[in-house]
């Protein structure tokens, strides 16, 4: 009989794992035990238990109005509101966010900074999102003027024709636009910690403080391929969700040339593509930042110099100040929808001065159907041979125009977490450590 590779082992989910352990200040004991609140103090710092967290779901990308109520000059991982512009979950052991139920003597803090382990970019077109169930139109690899002008990528006589307003040439980058969020973050803002009323606990660049999530470490990372088409529909599902007008769809035909020659009445230059699958998967990498603050001593969590009692019911300030403006826009640039408004709209251009289209030749010659290669010597801008074939037809030299602007879109999860370890004090502890130990229940120094 063979044997189970995962033995006796079960798995549990999230509803069914135990509750997090916490271990109060005595390692347990009864107050007064003799030694117990010494070995408390004297514990490693990595034994000591995360008493509270808060972790922040944000999934990828927030509309502009999202993005500047959620992560203006202060993010507040710790307010008490249940709903925050953006972030579609808050994890939180407290009973209210912020709030201590219990009184504790915190020893350390986390700043943790989670996002996408893989990352991969593709190419494909932006098409006006249909309110209907329609056939889609087909997606080249590349297309010009002529082509959707011409008809090519849809029928030019229906009610919604394919034109340049309603489909344009897209990116789709699955992962890359949230760490770079995630590591603009922790650089644009300061991370203060305050206890009472103005008394700061820390007050350091979160980027000295925060660790990310290793996914690129030897054993993490590597490269391999995924099939888009479920990255896809999770995007447009997310786009539609925040009022985007256009979705994305990915690649499915090949531009090979084109046919029709304006020296032949009423032809019309159009594209000639051939069907392909070689865009269904997209070579994916498995990784990303690795960053860990210095003042984390190589731990995932900052120690504090001295323990800071913190008693409950109080709000807990921890908050994140900016510090950096350029690293403020770049992240919220990367969050949003439309790069924060910094394309004009949904579509990115090259340059301020510069529209969507290339140039195209403006010798009239060419519209009265003269051939540019012998008779036209000048402003043959892009030219393309058809590939015109039968009796008496030759190939013919046609000025093509494409569309150099493009539709970004974005996916991923990013993930923001503070996480505080310590001890609980119940009254017992409380009591005992204000008569015998008044010296852990002082105010915290102040930071430097």
């Amino acid at each position: 009989m063979a044997k189970s590779i995962v033995g006796k082992k079960s798995t549990k989910y999230g509803q069914d794992q135990d509750k997090v352990r916490r271990v109060p200040f005595g390692l347990g004991q009864p107050p007064g035990t003799p030694g117990a609140a010494e070995k408390c103090l004297r514990c490693s710092f990595g034994n000591i238990p995360v008493i509270e967290e808060v972790v922040w779901t944000v999934p990828l990308p927030l509309t502009a109005e999202e993005a500047v109520s959620t992560f203006g000059d202060t993010v507040n991982l710790l307010s008490g509101s249940s709903a925050v512009p953006g972030v579609q979950s808050i994890d939180s052991t407290f009973l209210i966010n912020g709030i201590l139920q219990t009184d504790i003597l915190a020893q350390g803090v986390g700043v943790h900074v989670f996002c996408e382990p893989m990352s991969f970019s593709t190419i494909g077109n932006a098409f006006a999102a249909p309110v209907a169930p329609v056939a889609p139109p087909p997606s080249p690899d590349v297309f010009t003027i002529n082509d959707i002008n011409n008809g090519a990528l849809g029928d030019s006589t229906s009610a919604t024709p394919i034109t340049p307003d309603n489909f344009s040439p897209a990116d789709l980058a699955w992962g890359s636009d949230v760490w770079r969020a995630g590591w603009n973050f922790i650089n644009a803002y300061q991370f203060q910690w305050k206890t009472s009323q103005r008394e700061l606990v820390l007050n350091e660049m979160a980027a000295d403080v925060s660790y990310f999530g290793s996914f690129a470490d030897a054993l993490a990372s590597g490269t391999s391929e995924v099939p888009i088409i479920e990255y896809v529909a999770a995007v447009n599902a997310q786009y539609r969700a925040k009022g985007s007008s256009t979705i994305f769809l990915p690649v499915n035909f090949r531009r090979v040339g084109s046919i029709g020659s304006p020296v032949v009445a009423h032809e019309l230059n159009v594209g000639i593509f051939h069907p392909t699958r070689d865009f269904d998967l997209a070579p994916v990498t498995w990784g990303g930042l690795r960053w860990q603050g210095y003042g984390c001593r190589g731990q995932m969590y900052r120690p504090i110099e001295s323990p800071c009692f913190l008693e409950r019911g109080i709000p807990i300030g921890m908050l994140f100040v900016v510090q950096d403006a350029v690293h403020q826009a770049s992240m919220l640039e990367a969050l949003t929808i439309d790069n924060e408004g910094l394309s004009g709209g949904q579509n990115i251009q090259l340059d301020a001065n510069l529209n969507c289209t290339t140039q195209t030749s403006t010798n009239p010659l060419l519209a009265m159907g003269a051939d540019p290669i012998s008779t036209v010597p000048t402003n043959n801008v892009m030219l393309e041979q058809t590939l015109d074939t039968g009796s008496g037809i030759v190939p013919f030299s046609v000025p093509q125009q494409i569309n150099v602007c493009r539709q970004v879109f974005k996916g991923g999860i990013l993930k923001l977490g503070i996480k505080i370890k310590g001890w609980e004090m119940p009254g017992g502890w409380k009591a005992y450590c204000q008569s015998n130990m008044p010296q852990i229940m002082a105010p915290a120094p102040a930071a430097a």
